[in-house]
């Protein structure tokens, strides 16, 4: 009797997508990139193992310094694509639809942002919040809770991000980078 596979494995072999990496930026070996459009990752970001890019609907932008941690998904709904600006942090177990999540918003433990959303600038997405399909989400707005909603006026921008950029320095140490594995 042969042996038995897994459904995902007897599927269509993973496409292998175009990719456009800056220099600096850190992409693990064991993150999945799939798909068929270009997937852009750009200066100091850093891809956790085990995160996946799934651009087959639709081209995936990253901008600087973002930080795509384990086990996330990040997948285009269209053919317009997604985009995440520069300094964006997105935690363990969220899936992301949505069109574009701006600069310097941290997307938490299992967020789920749906299709064709629009994230604003400095949002904190706290764990477990959804941000519905096709919603646009104001700046400086905080998720928390049961989806309740409040406008952060703390004005800590600055000071988040020196943090966000010590912890990308910290990572850089911690994850080796594998761009030849994802290079065609």
């Amino acid at each position: 009797m042969p042996p038995r596979t897994r459904a995902s494995a007897a599927a269509e072999p993973v496409t292998r997508p175009p990719v456009e990496f800056h220099a600096s930026c850190v992409v693990d070996g064991s993150a999945q990139l799939t798909g068929t459009y270009l997937i852009r990752i750009g200066a100091n970001s850093i891809v956790h193992p085990k995160a996946r890019l799934n651009s087959t609907n639709g081209p995936i932008t990253i901008g600087e310094s973002c930080i795509i941690n384990e086990r996330c998904l990040i997948q285009a709904a269209d053919a317009s694509g997604i985009v995440l600006g520069d300094g964006v942090l997105v935690e363990c177990n969220t899936i992301i639809e949505g069109k574009e999540v701006r600069e310097g918003t941290d997307v938490e433990v299992g967020v789920r942002i749906g299709k064709g959303a629009v994230v604003g600038k400095h949002c904190k997405l706290c764990p477990m919040t959804e941000v519905m399909e096709q919603e646009v989400l104001p700046d400086y707005t905080v998720i928390y809770g049961y989806n309740e909603r409040r406008k952060d006026v703390s004005g800590n921008e600055a000071s988040r991000r020196k943090v966000h950029d010590r912890h990308i320095e910290a990572l850089k140490i911690l994850i080796t980078s594998n761009h030849a594995k994802f290079k065609s």
